[in-house]
C-alpha cells in the first residue's frame, strides 16, 4: 500500500501517511486483520450482513437452544402442579429447618450436652402399694432429715435459691459455649432408685429458638430420650399441664419411658420464662416410685424454688 500523494511505502495499519501527512484513503481499512485476504469482514451492523450468513447464524442458534437441557421450548407449558409440590415441600423444608437452624446457630447443638446416667432398676422392689393408686409403693424411698440450700455461687449463677434433701449430692455447674447453665441434684448412690433433678438455665436469645416454654419441653425430652437411650416416650395426659413454681406458672409435659419388668420411667420436664431466660426443671422417677418421690422428694424442692433477681 503506497500514499496517493508521495507515493511512499505505507504499512497495512496505517492511518495517515508518516511522510507527508496526508490521510490514507477511505477506501483502505483503517484496522489489521489477522484472518486471510479472501475472508469476509465481520459485519459491524447486523443489517450489512449478507443474508445467507443471517440464515446460517439463526439456524445454529435455534439448534443450540434446543440442545439446552431442561430448556424450555415455544409452546411447551411448564408442569403447574410439578412446581406446586416443590414449592410445598420446599416450605415444608424450611419451616421445619428454621427451628434446628437457630438451634445450631446459637451452640445448642455444639457441644453435646454430657450424657445423663440413669440407674434402672432391675427389678420392682418389694413395699405395701398405696391403696387406690395403681404401681405405686410406699416406705421404699427414706424420708428426708432434713433439706440443704444450693451453694451461694450455684445460686447466684442461676439467679435462684433452692432447698435439696440434706443427703442428696450437689453436682457442678457447667456452662456450655453457647451460655446453657445446667446443675444436676442427685440423691447418694447407696439408693438404687432412678432419682434426679436437673435445673436449666437458657442465654437470654434463646426465645428465638423456642416460641413458648411447651416448644422447649418437647426438645429437653428428646435430648433426654437421646442421652439416656431410652425409647417410645408415651405422653401421660392425665397430669397437670402447667405448675406453679416460685410464684410463676411453668409449662408442664410429663411422659413415660418403658423398662424393664413392665416398669416404667415417669420424667417431668417444667420448663418458664422469667425475665427474659428459659428456666427448666426436669426431674423423674420410675412408676413405682414416683408419687412417694413427689411427695418426699420433688415437691419439698419445688416449694423452696424462688427467683432472687
Amino acid at each position: 500500500m503506497t500514499c496517493t500523494q508521495c507515493k511512499q511505502e505505507l504499512p497495512v495499519y496505517a492511518v495517515v501517511c508518516p511522510q507527508c501527512g496526508a490521510a490514507v484513503s477511505s477506501g483502505t481499512s483503517a484496522y489489521y486483520s489477522y484472518l486471510p485476504a479472501d475472508t469476509l469482514a465481520w459485519p459491524r451492523d447486523l443489517r450489512e450482513a449478507p443474508g445467507s450468513l443471517l440464515l446460517v447464524n439463526s439456524a445454529a442458534v435455534q439448534d443450540a437452544t434446543a440442545a439446552l437441557p431442561g430448556q424450555a421450548r415455544p409452546g411447551s407449558r411448564p408442569n403447574r402442579w410439578l412446581t406446586a409440590i416443590v414449592v410445598l415441600l420446599l416450605s415444608c423444608l424450611l419451616g421445619a429447618g428454621f427451628t434446628v437452624g437457630l438451634l445450631w446457630v446459637h451452640g445448642y447443638f455444639a457441644p453435646k450436652a454430657p450424657a445423663r446416667s440413669v440407674q434402672l432398676p432391675s427389678q420392682a422392689p418389694a413395699a405395701t402399694a398405696t391403696a387406690g393408686t395403681q404401681n405405686s409403693t410406699t416406705n421404699v424411698l427414706p424420708t428426708p432429715s432434713s433439706f440443704k440450700p444450693l451453694s451461694n455461687s450455684s445460686s447466684q449463677s442461676l439467679g435462684l435459691i433452692l432447698n435439696l434433701p440434706q443427703d442428696w449430692t450437689e453436682g457442678q455447674l457447667n456452662t456450655s459455649t453457647s451460655g446453657v447453665k445446667t446443675l444436676t441434684l442427685d440423691p447418694p448412690q447407696s439408693l438404687s432408685v432412678p432419682l434426679s433433678l436437673l435445673i436449666v438455665q437458657f442465654p437470654s436469645d434463646a426465645n428465638q429458638a423456642f416460641p413458648s416454654a411447651h416448644d422447649l419441653d418437647q426438645f429437653l425430652i428428646q435430648n433426654f430420650a437421646q442421652a439416656t437411650s431410652l425409647g417410645n416416650p408415651q405422653a401421660l395426659t392425665n397430669t397437670p399441664q402447667t405448675r406453679t413454681v416460685g410464684g410463676q406458672t411453668w409449662s408442664e409435659d410429663d411422659v413415660s419411658f418403658p423398662l424393664n419388668n413392665n416398669q416404667s420411667l415417669h420424667l417431668v420436664t417444667l420448663s418458664v420464662m422469667y425475665k427474659q431466660h428459659y428456666y427448666s426443671l426436669q426431674f423423674y422417677a420410675s412408676n413405682d416410685v414416683f408419687d412417694e418421690a413427689m411427695q418426699k422428694y420433688y415437691t419439698p424442692m419445688l416449694d423452696s424454688l424462688h427467683f432472687t433477681a
